[in-house]
């Protein structure tokens, strides 16, 4: 992908849902009248409606009540890191900042009952594994208590703006360069270096 040219509504709903999916740790904000609303949270994709990301905040949040009244934004960061100018074989250049980002924009509404419950069970199974914890392990009456204390919300996204900063300005030279130092470096070093050579 071409630095800085929008990818097409379909490539970028495509690429935005992998970000999410290999990145739910997000940001997501709600622009109020007064306020914007912003929150850290887990966002997964809904397995039943594809255009849909699925999370829960906790109900004395004020964000909660916002989320439902007014369009959002999620934010979700992949892979990302800095690339040093010693790296490159071309001589001259400066430091700069490799990322991919999506940005999943919609609107929230109430997820309960049976469905909040399905929720919860998703985020464990992601995060536990089959054989982890479920809330099944929870009494009845304690994880009904929980779930009055939480929001669960299905954000309807309309569209999705992503953005791959990967050296695709630079010489193959250089990004090769780019990438072997990387690989060099740390687990998310490394992981960055691996969506760099998927993107040549």
């Amino acid at each position: 992908m071409p630095l800085y040219q929008p990818p097409s509504f379909a490539a970028a709903a495509n690429v935005g849902r992998s970000i999410a999916d290999d990145f739910p740790f997000a940001t997501l904000i709600t622009q109020q009248p007064d306020t914007p609303w912003l929150s850290h949270l887990v966002l997964l994709p809904d397995p039943h409606h594809p255009d849909c990301l699925l999370g829960h905040l906790a109900a004395a949040n004020g964000h909660s009540a916002a989320l439902l009244d007014s369009p959002s934004v999620a934010i979700f960061h992949g892979e990302h890191g800095y690339v040093s100018p010693r790296w490159y074989v071309t001589p001259g250049m400066v430091p700069t900042w490799n990322y991919r980002v999506a940005h999943a924009h919609g609107q929230a509404e109430a997820v309960d009952g049976d469905e909040l419950t399905a929720l919860l069970a998703q985020l464990a199974a992601r995060f536990e594994g089959p054989d982890g914890w479920t809330p099944a392990a929870v009494p009845d009456t304690a994880l009904a208590a929980m779930q009055r204390a939480i929001v669960g919300f299905r954000l309807r996204v309309t569209r999705w703006e992503v953005k791959e900063k990967l050296s695709q300005n630079r010489t193959p030279q250089d990004i090769a360069a780019v990438i072997a130092a990387l690989q060099a470096g740390d687990g998310e070093q490394r992981q960055l270096a691996a969506r760099m050579a998927q993107a040549q």
